[in-house]
């Protein structure tokens, strides 16, 4: 099977919110991410040792693997640019974003990846079984998407650097100020994708062992 169009239609309404940033700024856009937040935060489900679980996080894919390193480069070349520039560098950050991270030529749309802030149930249960599951909803009522993922977590290399940087050009280094320190990576690799519109209830739309 090849990639169904509703991974990519996912991967398209994600980039014209982060355009819809770009050109009217987070307050006037303020109203369309509340609308779509869904697409933004999806739900990853795991099931193990800590019992079920379910929880949003901010997705991001990852690049394809011989795009990662110069990728990594790029987001830290642009974290020095924008440092303590606030709002221009904000602005600067988000267009490297719509070039690296939003750039359908260089994303592996069956990677995805989030920060694990703790080590709480998520964490137990994916070290104890490989899988994540992801639920995506299409606001307000457009289709629905699981998708089943081979998951694993990461703590240093090009993949913990490059979900870190992502978050750190628009989070901490236009204001000069950290919170936090890197978090561990949750990386997920696509295995099965489910169509959970009303109209299909649950049909299997791809599958990796098909695909190869």
């Amino acid at each position: 099977m090849e990639l169904p169009r509703q991974l990519l239609e996912y991967f398209y309404e994600r980039r014209r919110l982060v355009e819809k940033i770009l050109a009217e700024g987070y307050n006037r856009a303020r109203g369309e991410l509340e609308k779509k937040s869904p697409l933004l935060f999806p739900a990853i489900a795991t099931c193990g040792p800590a019992g079920p679980n379910v929880a949003p996080f901010m997705l991001t894919f990852l690049p394809k693997q011989e795009y990662l390193a110069e990728a990594v480069g790029e987001l830290k070349q642009t974290y020095r640019s924008v440092w303590g520039r606030e709002w221009e560098g904000v602005v600067e950050a988000t267009e490297k974003l719509l070039e690296l991270a939003y750039s359908i030529e260089n994303i592996d749309l069956t990677r995805l990846a989030t920060h694990l802030m703790n080590k709480g149930h998520t964490w137990v249960n994916v070290e104890a079984t490989n899988k994540a599951t992801i639920s995506i909803l299409f606001p307000p009522d457009k289709g629905a998407l699981e998708i089943r993922t081979k998951a694993w977590i990461e703590e240093q290399g090009l993949v913990y650097e490059y979900v870190n940087l992502v978050h750190d050009i628009v989070h901490v280094a236009p204001y000069a100020k950290r919170t936090h320190s890197w978090y561990p990576v949750l990386v997920m690799e696509v295995e099965e994708i489910y169509d959970n519109s009303y109209q299909s209830l649950g049909r299997r739309i791809y599958s990796r062992k098909s695909r190869s």
